[in-house]
């Protein structure tokens, strides 16, 4: 049987198909990947990937829609459907044009930490056959509830003031995290000029993280095989995050960089800093090949206290204007960090890559089709 978000998604798309009552605009999007890695270890498993070439399910798969109630107000959803038939709303807002140059949104929205917040689910637009995990996944927290105010200065010129609450949750083989911040403010400065942009962006907030388990209960005189929930919960207040990063797309080729640093006075995460680069050439009109650096320039943290760098290089083939064929292979430099007696359960030498420690360093080969209509 189906369950409760699965029946309201299907509701959602064939009520959207039958009335087409306000969306102009509608978009269907999705990933499959299959990948393969060199850990030997059984237990350790990356991502869908345990030691072996595995087909993934749709490893994302959303539909996103937006109307024009007036010419003022615009509304904007998107679900995303992940592994285990998952269903999400990532995003819902109300949208209020005040005037041409100031723009206010109130509801579920994009954290505009990255060059590529907007569109960070959508993988056929990105360059990438992955994200740069150092950058993107130390702390992955994407959207926030709440509000927020976009003013344009002339036409290079943007100022994006924010404000709410975020909580996402993170599954592992073992353990569940919940994170979320409350009082969550920040602001972010964009620069366009002809075929060069940046943008720089600061926040901070009140966050905690939860911890949540099930364990065996024999050592509580249970009888064996029996589980009990566990939890452990961290405060983290004035939780500060900074990014920053720049694209130069002149033509075929393109170079972007991001550098991103997030900080606490909680050991579970003290500080943790990365940066990327990327160099990228249009070859004709199909392919583009994209070459990206990146690496941890601090990981003081008890949450994976591991150090890695990544070499990655793929290929991108655009069968049509919504369809894309990547392939490529990273190779990452494995680190582990000695950190101080930890008081969070379950701590690993896992990375942003794997569930545990694969030891040394190793290889990814990836192939993913991504599309969006």
């Amino acid at each position: 049987f189906m369950d409760l978000n699965m029946k309201i998604f299907l509701i959602f798309v064939v009520s959207l198909f039958s009335s087409a009552l306000y969306a102009q605009n509608v978009h269907y999007f999705g990933s499959v990947t299959a990948s393969k890695t060199n850990v030997e270890e059984n237990n350790i498993t990356f991502a869908d990937v345990n030691n072996d070439v595995t087909v993934s399910p749709l490893t994302s798969a959303g539909v996103s829609l937006d109307a024009n109630l007036n010419d003022k107000y615009q509304v904007l959803a998107q679900f995303i459907l992940h592994n285990k038939n998952k269903i999400g709303l990532d995003l819902l807002q109300l949208r209020y044009h005040f005037s041409p140059d100031l723009l206010v949104r109130v509801g579920k929205q994009r954290l505009p930490l990255y060059l590529h917040s907007e569109n960070i689910q959508i993988q056929a637009l990105l360059p990438w056959l992955n994200l740069p995990r150092e950058v993107y996944s130390r702390v992955p927290v994407y959207s926030f509830a709440g509000a927020s105010v976009e003013k344009s200065f002339g036409e290079k010129l943007t100022l994006h003031l924010y404000g709410g609450d975020t909580q996402d949750t993170f599954e592992t083989e073992n353990y569940t995290y919940v994170t979320s911040a409350r009082n969550l403010v920040g602001g972010r400065l964009n620069f366009n000029h002809e075929n060069f942009k940046a943008f720089a962006n600061a926040y901070q907030a009140h966050a905690s993280l939860d911890l949540k388990s099930d364990i065996a209960a024999t050592p509580f005189g249970l009888p064996a095989g029996t589980t009990v929930g566990y939890q452990q919960s961290y405060s983290m207040e004035k939780f500060t995050g900074l990014s920053t990063g720049f694209q130069y797309r002149p033509r075929e080729f393109f170079v972007m960089s991001e550098f991103s640093v997030h900080s606490s006075k909680n050991p579970v995460i003290e500080r943790v800093s990365a940066g990327y680069i990327t160099l990228g050439k249009e070859l004709g009109e199909k392919w583009t090949s994209v070459a990206t650096f990146s690496t941890d320039l601090d990981a003081t943290s008890q949450l994976s206290p591991t150090k890695t760098s990544t070499y990655a290089f793929n290929m991108n083939y655009r069968l049509d204007f919504n369809n894309v064929i990547k392939f490529g292979v990273e190779h990452i430099n494995y680190k582990e960090r000695t950190v101080a007696t930890s008081t969070l359960a379950g701590t690993s030498s896992a990375s942003v890559f794997t569930n545990g420690s694969p030891g040394e360093n190793f290889d990814i080969d990836s192939l993913m089709w991504a599309f969006v209509y």
